[in-house]
Order: C-alpha cells, then sequence, then structure tokens
C-alpha cells in the first residue's frame, strides 16, 4: 500500500502494529479495515491540527468498510473473522502456529489492499501522495 502511495516509512508500518487481533487482541475490528482507512488518511488526511481532510476521505473510509463487509468477508470483526478468542494465550498459539488460518488472514489484508488500490486509482491516484 505504500509503496502504491510513493511514501514507504517504516514509522508508519510501526504505528499499525497494535491493531493486530482486531485492536489489540480484543477481536474487535479486523485489521485489515483499518490498514485500508489509514491508507486512505495517507492520501486524504490532514497533516495538521488546523488543517481540514479532504471531504473524499470519509466517503470513501465508509465505501472500504462497507465494502469489505460484502465482498471480502461477512464481518467487520477479528473474532468472527478467526474464531480466535485473543484473551486466551493458548487459542492464539494455536491461531499463529497454523499456516492454514494465518494464510487466511494474509489473503484477507492482499485483498483489502487491492481494494484499496481499485478505489485510489478510481479516484485518481497514481503513486503520487498528498503534502
Amino acid at each position: 500500500m505504500q509503496e502504491f502511495l510513493g511514501k514507504v516509512d517504516q514509522a508508519a508500518v510501526r504505528l499499525m502494529s497494535g491493531f493486530g487481533g482486531g485492536i489489540g487482541g480484543t477481536g474487535s475490528v479486523c485489521g485489515a479495515i483499518i490498514g485500508a482507512v489509514a491508507a486512505l488518511s495517507m492520501r486524504y488526511g490532514r497533516g495538521a491540527a488546523q488543517e481540514r481532510e479532504d471531504r473524499r476521505l470519509f466517503p470513501l473510509s465508509a465505501e472500504v468498510y462497507r465494502r469489505f463487509g460484502t465482498e471480502i468477508e461477512t464481518s467487520h470483526l477479528c473474532r468472527d473473522i478467526t474464531g480466535v478468542d485473543f484473551a486466551d494465550p493458548a487459542q492464539v498459539q494455536a491461531f499463529r502456529a497454523s499456516p492454514e488460518k494465518t494464510g487466511r488472514c494474509m489473503r484477507l489484508v492482499a485483498r483489502t489492499a487491492e481494494l484499496v488500490c481499485e478505489m485510489l486509482t478510481r479516484e485518481g491516484v497514481a503513486k503520487e501522495p498528498r503534502g
């Protein structure tokens, strides 16, 4: 996603680390959705408190949320998608040891990134970040 936007930043990757497992392992909103909104925000978000975000940010964020739930998964929640209670260390360990389960998440993240690239392309973005 960062490559698509033309801005690779390890700090941004680090910033997203706590969203795994549905926000810190709570099983809440899938990190792929949060990452998608973060990617949209890299392009359309404000860069300073006194700025306003681009008017397209909220509708695009709502679109990715909606399309995730209809085109990629049936649920937006990590606990439903994975079937894992991330508060249970044994379940987390079993999840991480399962190439099938972790692979499903990786494919879901890839499909969500493809969706965002499609949306940004539709909006006329071609590897040229704002700012």
